[in-house]
């Protein structure tokens, strides 16, 4: 004997036990499906609660005392502040560099304010995979970024000029 037909027999046997019609049946297997149904979802769902972010009222601070330079990069999350920053840090001429996630500004104090060069900073900066609103990212690095660091492309950001 098959489970199917096995369990046609065991619910035409209930029914009969129960003096219940096919139709009363059918219902009462309905409302066990939805009570099943919800207890699975409840041992089962998501204990997150869930957290409506408002925007931001103000931008942050850097933390640089005084930027020799700033200028906004395209960008989303920690991951591309890490990036940013120790593209513009690992230049000779750069002392110290801070981009804000929410402001998406990148504060630049340079070692020398004489001796610096804007051009190869904002090369190291689409070399990483990000973008200026002067500048273009190069494809590769763009393509080569994390799945959060995929920045929309036609956002505005800050610009100098």
């Amino acid at each position: 004997m098959s489970f199917i037909e096995w369990h046609k027999k065991y619910v035409k046997s209930s029914l009969n036990f129960f003096g219940l019609s096919n139709y009363q049946g059918m219902w009462i297997s309905f409302i066990k499906g939805l009570i099943f149904g919800a207890c699975i979802m409840w041992l089962v769902g998501c204990k997150e609660n869930v957290v409506i972010k408002n925007a931001p009222k103000s931008f942050e601070v850097s933390n640089i005392e005084s930027s020799d330079y700033s200028i906004g990069v395209k960008g989303n999350c920690g991951m591309c502040k890490f990036t940013i920053e120790q593209a513009v840090k690992d230049l000779d001429f750069v002392e110290d560099a801070e981009w804000g996630i929410q402001s998406k500004i990148l504060d630049v104090s340079f070692k020398n304010s004489e001796n610096y060069n804007l051009v190869i900073l904002n090369k190291a900066i689409t070399d990483s995979g990000y973008e200026t609103m002067n500048t273009t990212a190069d494809q590769l690095a763009y393509d080569n970024l994390p799945g959060c660091c995929k920045y929309d492309r036609k956002m505005e950001v800050y610009s100098p000029n």
